[in-house]
């Protein structure tokens, strides 16, 4: 990949990286270091991807595997700045800042399929294929996590 080409990418994807990695850690600073992470392991990548889609999956793998190797580390402490998190500009598709705070409040597993079902517009073969579950699962967690949002929305809740 050329460097021309490496930037053309990072201007392309850097919100959407760093939404996916926001949705995972809940934190500003940390979604921040994540993307930084994600699209060094790009420069220094040394394969060919197939087209424009094979990259987009690639990243939004990276980018989940990144998030959560960073909440594990274990000299961390894990706070939930929610306000920093409701405060950032870059979140165009979410007009409803409840149903945001709602998808915030979700426990890590409920949160990344909700967002890359959602937000990324991924079909759940391609989320079990990247979380690494059976679509099964997928579909299961996806069903509970519209569960608990429509307790947590109640009459706000509309679900299409």
């Amino acid at each position: 990949m050329t460097e021309n080409e490496f930037i053309s990418v990072v201007k392309q994807n850097n919100k959407r990286i760093y939404l996916i990695a926001l949705s995972i850690t809940q934190n500003s600073s940390d979604a921040e270091d994540v993307m930084q992470n994600v699209f060094l392991k790009l420069w220094k990548y040394d394969r060919a991807f197939n087209d424009n889609e094979h990259l987009k999956k690639w990243l939004t793998a990276v980018s989940v595997n990144e998030s959560r190797n960073y909440i594990k580390n274990p000299f961390r402490k894990r706070i939930k700045p929610l306000d920093d998190a409701v405060n950032i500009s870059v979140y165009d598709k979410t007009q409803n800042i409840d149903l945001f705070k709602a998808v915030m409040s979700l426990d890590i597993k409920e949160r990344t399929i909700i967002h890359l079902f959602y937000y990324e517009d991924m079909c759940v073969a391609d989320i079990s294929k990247i979380l690494k579950l059976k679509e099964s699962a997928v579909k299961t967690r996806l069903f509970r996590a519209r569960k608990k949002l429509k307790e947590i929305l109640g009459d706000e809740w509309i679900n299409e």
